[in-house]
């Protein structure tokens, strides 16, 4: 009965947020609705006011208070790079260079390199929407495909990739001890192997397109969105791209915390992109940057109270005793967890965040390596993304489509391939030598 409770509220969850319904409402609606059935199902359990006061909100405190600098500094870093024309000019770069020959494989490049970059993905959209409309008409090609191009570059790869800035990556070297780098070979070999799927799909998707005869339709809507790019000076790609490495290599090379690397990236932004920024309203940019990154943490830590709540409903603490105790191997107890999580919370970020520290608690440095699981763990989380995750209802919204339009494609890169890369990752860690797989950690 408590499986079929979760269920449901799982599917509650699903629609209101499929529908459009702020984060908060769906969230808090579904964990109402998980306490009370638990409360009636075994009464032994919390009750409902103390589940939502003291189990919910905890969830969403502690992780609000761990990674409040990650994600403001992130934002307030992605903020600088949008207002000084430097994400402009490193798409445009790159757009540029091959958008005309080679239209989808620019396009992804340039969502790639910004993310990479430690560009925030919800930036990094707003960077390059306006050019994959315009390069969308020219090439005649429908709109509804601009998400999935879009998640191909800034949401796949990049964001399990050794050394990469986003919060999926960071957020188990809190717990593991690790670095930004762990698990450096099975890592780049797995995000090899998933943009070549990645390329493969997009190729054979497009032509399918091309052949059908689909083409590009205006509508009001995303061609005034389209026709709002401002022209304004902007950095060389060379200084644009200097605080972007400058965060890397504090991140990656001197290994220090990834709040003082955003903070370093910040700082080196403020010198660098000098003569690019509007010192009149640079106040006001940073405020709004923060607000951002505090919108961005709450609405990730909603999710994370939602996810502390099924953790302390009895049908999940039985169902996952059942699979640590299966006698499974580490990294595939690891795999199971954090992606049951994503699809139950919606969220990578915050399913790592909740499964993490039960999973470090389990598996010590003496009983598998850190950063294999590290690595697990990140992929994990960015392989079960279901359709109610925040980040794809914002981009459909933005770009003007809904699921039943532009969802298929968008499940096949944030679901489908994910999860075989996910397969072959842990074949890696099965048939590599440990010597190698431990590099990087």
């Amino acid at each position: 009965m408590g499986i079929l409770c979760l269920v449901i509220g799982l599917i509650i969850l699903m629609v209101m947020c499929m529908k459009g319904i702020h984060i908060f409402i769906s969230v808090f609606t579904a964990s109402l609705f998980l306490a009370v059935t638990a409360w009636m199902t075994s009464p032994d359990t919390l009750n409902p006011i103390d589940a939502i006061l003291r189990v919910y909100t905890g969830g969403l405190g502690g992780y609000f208070g761990s990674f409040f600098f990650i994600f403001v500094l992130g934002a307030i870093f992605g903020k600088l790079t949008a207002i000084s024309g430097a994400a402009d000019s490193v798409a445009s770069f790159i757009i540029g260079k091959f958008g005309e020959r080679a239209v989808i494989p620019s396009l992804v490049a340039a969502c790639a390199i910004l993310a990479y970059g430690g560009v925030s993905v919800f930036v990094a959209l707003f960077t390059v929407y306006s050019m994959m409309v315009s390069m969308f008409k020219k090439a005649n090609l429908p709109r509804r495909l601009i998400p999935a191009v879009y998640f191909a570059g800034a949401g796949t790869f990049v964001m399990i990739m050794p050394g990469s800035p986003q919060i999926q990556n960071l957020i188990p070297m809190k717990f593991l001890g690790t670095s930004a780098t762990a698990g450096l070979v099975p890592g780049m070999l797995t995000a090899l192997f998933q943009v070549t799927l990645v390329i493969l799909y997009l190729s054979w998707l497009f032509k399918k397109v091309k052949a059908s005869g689909e083409g590009w339709v205006d509508d009001e809507k995303t061609a005034q969105k389209g026709s709002e790019a401002k022209s304004r000076p902007m950095p060389h790609v060379v200084i644009a791209l200097l605080p972007m490495i400058i965060l890397l290599l504090v991140l990656n090379v001197l290994k220090l915390d990834p709040a003082i690397a955003l903070f370093s990236a910040i700082i080196a932004a403020l010198i660098i992109y000098v003569n690019f920024l509007n010192w009149k309203e640079i106040v006001g940019n940073l405020a709004a940057g923060t607000m951002e990154g505090v919108t961005s943490l709450f609405n990730t830590a909603v999710i994370v109270g939602f996810g502390a709540l099924v953790m302390a409903l009895p049908a999940f603490k039985e169902s996952f005793q059942a699979i640590a105790q299966s006698g499974m191997s580490p990294l595939l107890v690891t795999a199971i967890a954090v992606g049951a999580l994503v699809f139950i919370s919606g969220s990578g970020s915050g399913a790592l965040s909740i499964a993490m520290p039960l999973i470090a608690s389990m598996f010590p440095a003496a009983v598998v390596d850190q950063g294999a699981l590290h690595r697990v763990a990140t992929m994990a989380c960015m392989s079960t993304t279901p359709p109610f995750n925040g980040l794809i209802i914002t981009v459909l919204s933005v770009c003007g489509v809904n699921h039943k339009q532009a969802y298929g494609p968008v499940g096949i890169l944030t679901l489908a391939i994910p999860l075989i890369a996910m397969v072959f990752m842990l074949l890696l860690y099965t048939f590599l030598p440990a010597s190698i797989t431990s590099l990087g950690g």
